[in-house]
Order: structure tokens, then sequence, then C-alpha cells
């Protein structure tokens, strides 16, 4: 019983002392081989980046399209459409000042046979008015969305048109009536069509203007929306499409000892430069966009009620005095309240840029004629001068009503066409940040796929 033991005993001895070692192949580390990838999965990596550039295709070209859409929309909205109502607005609250200016003219108290006061230019410019009345209701009424509002427009013309020439006829039945006496039914069917003008004409311009303001500005936060929209979805779809790209270039380098594949590097730049060109084209646009609004279309939509709010103090002041006691006290107490309101119209704080502000001074200057005589007008006629007052208001000179208001208001026009023309070149440069688009990305991204292709087929020829 002990041999056994003493023999297990020397084997493990001889175990220990290390009398037989194993070869030293037995520990080497086995060759790591590359594994490349076949056919099935070329043809998947293929498959995945033509998807990721079609798709990257498809989202640049809609992106691109309905922007520049959403802008002309913008664009027209404004410059047809909000600028014809406001002009119409300023026609009609004009309009009805020229048809009172000539109620006011006549015969001389002092002087017998001799007229006193410019009937003329009075009747010449409220021809001109109402025929751009019919010109900008016909533009304003092809907008289906708005056409009931225009034929209620027409109707409460063709009332006023009625009530305003009946006064002018029964007017001129009495030549030899004084300056600032019309006859009463005439003084009486011009407070008529005053009063559909105020009541009627004037608020359902102001509504359709108001429609297209409402409008601009859905419009505006459209544009902006939808240009930050296909920016992002640009960028990381497009950032997703490089990742790829990049990657399949160091697969390809690795599996086949290739340190580039130039067809497949040129279409990532491809990516690169349609990502990067979308990114900024979309955000160039929402940005002029956005300076379109706040330097051009703000402005303006302040200056263009202005306007409207002058034309009426004027034709209320008008009417204040051929209207003479019976009617002139409501007269007096509206104009005062839309000469306060053109006070915070015409101020240019908040809204005028330092070039700005030279143009703004000068319409309150010439703003500040227009109410000296106002006060002269008003002055001339309470101490019973109706024929000096009859004078003011109708004379074309430095120093009456007439012309001063033409020259305030004509000042006004063209300031605010000047804001209304920065808010086009604005918008105008809001599109022509996404020229070239949509063909830009169709065809840089159509050739990125060409190159793909032109990148696996020689890998796919060693398969053969």
């Amino acid at each position: 019983m002990t041999t056994p033991q003493v023999t297990h005993r020397q084997e493990r001895v001889g175990e220990s002392s290390g009398a037989v070692s194993p070869p030293a192949e037995r520990y080497r580390p086995a060759r790591r081989l590359t594994r490349r990838a076949g056919p099935r999965g070329l043809g998947i990596r293929t498959g995945v980046a033509l998807l990721l550039l079609g798709a990257l295709g498809t989202l640049a070209v809609i992106g691109s399209v309905e922007v520049r859409r959403d802008t002309d929309a913008l664009r027209t909205a404004v410059t047809e459409r909000a600028a014809a109502a406001e002009q119409l607005r300023f026609t009609l609250a004009d309009l009805d000042a020229q048809r009172a200016d000539t109620l006011a003219p006549g015969e001389s108290e002092a002087d017998p046979g001799v007229d006193v006061g410019n009937k003329l230019v009075a009747l010449i410019t409220a021809q001109q008015r109402r025929a751009e009345i019919s010109d900008l209701l016909r533009q304003l009424g092809a907008d289906r969305d708005q056409g009931a509002q225009a034929r209620a427009l027409l109707d409460a013309l063709g009332r006023y048109d009625d009530l305003s020439g009946r006064a002018a006829y029964v007017d001129e039945l009495r030549p030899d009536r004084k300056a600032g006496r019309p006859p009463s039914v005439a003084v009486s069917m011009n407070v008529q069509a005053g009063q559909v003008m105020r009541d009627d004409l004037l608020p359902a311009a102001t509504a359709l203007a108001a429609a297209y303001q409402r409008q601009a500005a859905a419009g505006h936060a459209r544009v902006h929306d939808a240009a930050v929209r296909w920016t992002l979805a640009v960028a990381l779809l497009g950032l997703a499409t490089l990742l790829f790209l990049l990657g399949w270039q160091r697969r390809l380098g690795r599996d086949y000892r290739r340190l580039i594949s130039p067809p497949l590097a040129v279409a990532t730049v491809a990516v690169l430069v349609t990502t990067l060109a979308g990114t900024l084209a979309m955000t160039a646009c929402a940005g002029a966009v956005d300076t379109a609004v706040s330097q051009g279309l703000r402005p303006w939509t302040r200056l263009a009620e202005a306007r409207a709010v002058a034309a009426q103090a004027a034709a209320t002041e008008s009417r204040w005095f051929v209207h003479g006691s019976a009617f002139g006290a409501a007269d007096a107490v509206e104009f005062t309240a839309l000469t306060k309101r053109l006070d915070t119209l015409l101020s240019p704080d908040g809204f005028a840029t330092a070039a700005e502000r030279p143009a703004y001074q000068d319409v309150l200057v010439r703003y500040g004629h227009f109410r000296a005589d106002d006060t002269r007008l008003r002055a001339l006629k309470k101490s019973g001068d109706t024929d000096g007052a009859a004078r003011v208001l109708t004379e074309i000179g430095r120093g009456d009503v007439a012309f001063d208001f033409w020259d305030f208001a004509t000042t006004l026009d063209r300031l605010a066409g000047r804001q209304l023309a920065d808010f086009t070149t604005h918008a105008t440069d809001a599109g022509g940040a996404l020229d070239g688009w949509p063909a830009l990305p169709a065809g840089a991204l159509g050739l990125a796929g060409a190159l793909v292709l032109l990148a696996v087929r020689p890998r796919l020829a060693e398969y053969r």
C-alpha cells in the first residue's frame, strides 16, 4: 500500500519541476482576422445611403418650395391687398372731404356778385377719388375671401353717391347763395351722406384693412416657423447622412485596404455643402422676413392708418364748416378726437430709425401747418368772416387748408411709401436667399447618389 503513494508523489514532483514543458506554440495568441462585409452587407449600406440622400433631398426641396411660397404669399398680402385696403380708407375719407368742400364756396357776402372759394379743385379731386375707389374695389373684389365685404362697400357707396349727388344738385340750383351757407336741404343730405361714410363705408374699409393686416401677421408667423422648422430638419438629417457616409468610408478603407474612396468622398462633400447651404439659406430667409416686418410692415401700417385718420379729420373739418351750428357741434368733437389719435400715430418714438427721424419730423412740421390753418379757419368763422373762412378752407396756397392738407398728406404718403418699399425690399431678399433652390439640393444630392453607386461598384465586382 505504500508503493502507490510514493509513485503518486513522484509524479506530482515531476510535474512541478517542469521536466516535461509544453510547446511554446500552445500559448501563442490566435491571429485576428478582418471580416469583410459581403455583397449583402454592401447592398444594405448602399440602400441606407441612398435612402438618406433621397430623404435629405426631399426635405430640402419641399422645405425650400414651402418657404418661398409662404414668402411670396406674405409679400402679396401686404403689397397688393393690405396696401389697396389702406388706400381705400384714405380715398373714401378724402372723397367725403372734397364733396363737403364743394358746398363751401359761393357768393361773397361783402361783395355781391363776386364768388369766393375754389370749387373747381374740389370737384376735380372728388372725381379722381371716385374713380380710384372704383378701381380699388375691383382689385379687392377679386379676392374671394373678402368678396362679401367688397360688395357691402359697393352697396354703401351707392347710397353715399346718391345722397352726396343730390346735395350737390340742390346746391347748384342756388348759384347766388352766400359762401359757407348752402341750402338747408343740401346740408341735410350732406349730413346723411356723412353718416353713411362714417357708419358704413369707413368701418367696412377699416375692417377690410384689418383683415389683411391679420393675414399679413399670420403670413409672417407662417414663414418664420416654416423656415425654422425646415432648417432644423435639413440640419439634423444632413448631419445623420454625413455621419453615416463618414463611417462607411472608414469601414471600406479598413475592409479593402483603401485609404479613401474618391466617389464616396465627393458624395460626402456634396451632402456637407447642401446641408450648410440649406441651413444658412433658410436662416437668412427667416431673418430677412423678420426685418421686413419690423422695419417695413409695422411702421407702414401705422403711417397708413395715420393717412386715413388725417383724411377723416379733414373731411370732418369741411363738414363742420358747411353744416353750421345745427350739425357742426358733433363734427367739432369728432375732429378733436381724430387729431388726438393722429398726434399718437405720427409720433416716431419706437418706430423710426435715426436715419428716418428727419422724414418723420418733416411730416410733423407740415401737419403743424394744417393744424394752424384749422385754428385760423375756426377763428375766422367765429368772428363772422365767412368769406375769409371759405377762402382758407378751399383756396390753393400756403396758409390755406386745402393746400396745406395736400402738402401734409402727400409728404405722409411718401414716408409711408418708403416704409412699404423697405418691406418689399427685405421680403424680396428673403425670397432671394433661396435662389437656386430647389435645383441645388436636387442636383447635388442626385450626383451624390450616383457617386455612392460608383463607389460600391468595384467592391461588388470582387465577389463575382
